[in-house]
């Protein structure tokens, strides 16, 4: 029988198509999906980066890992419970701050879908400007942000000085998470939360938000 720890060293290993039949495996085997996707999924392309960070992985290994890691999640996605969805719901506004990298910031997307949250995703590539302008645009409720690597961390500090100058910063509750981020950074930043896990990202908002879950 499979395990958890299997599945976090195929994704390691960059294999897409074992990792998927894996995580099919360990979901008909009744392993708790978000088990699978945080232990399993996520450990493993933590795995990679962190060969990445030192010099023991190529570009084309994100890549790959990336490429395992949308083979596993929509049959995740699928096996996650949803709760019903309240009649007015809190509309948060998700982007990544500069990079195009989005595996986490996806994963946050849909668990705050399935959270019952209405969430607008901003993509990648994002400029502090863009979280303030879709926030005012689409009547936000939180800004969500991920920041996965260092050059994005001024551009988030830069943001909550925006938010201030705009005098809308006490409108939105802006809470952070991403690779290259702690819980001391964000505190010194001002941020209102900050996640280590895609899960996180529910509770927080769940908690600034006053909804239930």
């Amino acid at each position: 029988m499979a395990t958890i720890a299997d599945l976090r060293q195929k994704v390691s290993e960059t294999q897409p198509e074992p990792a998927a039949e894996m995580t099919r495996e360990l979901l008909a085997d009744g392993f708790d999906p978000m088990e699978i996707l945080e232990q399993g999924v996520m450990s493993g392309l933590n795995d990679v980066g962190t060969r990445f960070a030192a010099r023991k992985a190529i570009v084309l290994d994100l890549v790959r890992a990336g490429v395992t890691a949308k083979k596993c999640i929509p049959l995740i996605e699928a096996a996650l419970p949803r709760g019903e969805t309240p009649k007015n719901k809190k509309k948060i506004v998700l982007g990544t701050l500069l990079s195009q990298h989005n595996i986490g910031k996806n994963l946050v997307g849909t668990l705050l879908s399935i959270g019952g949250f209405d969430v607008v995703d901003m993509g990648e590539k994002n400029t502090p400007w863009d979280f303030y302008e879709i926030a005012e645009k689409n009547d936000a409720d939180m800004i969500a942000v991920s920041v996965v690597f260092a050059p994005a961390l001024e551009k988030f500090s830069e943001l909550l000085r925006l938010l201030d100058e705009m005098e809308v910063r006490t409108k939105y509750p802006v809470i952070v998470g991403g690779g290259v981020t702690t819980q001391q950074w964000a505190d010194e930043q001002g941020a209102d939360g900050w996640g280590a896990q895609a899960k996180d990202g529910v509770d927080l908002a769940r908690k600034l938000l006053d909804v239930s879950g």
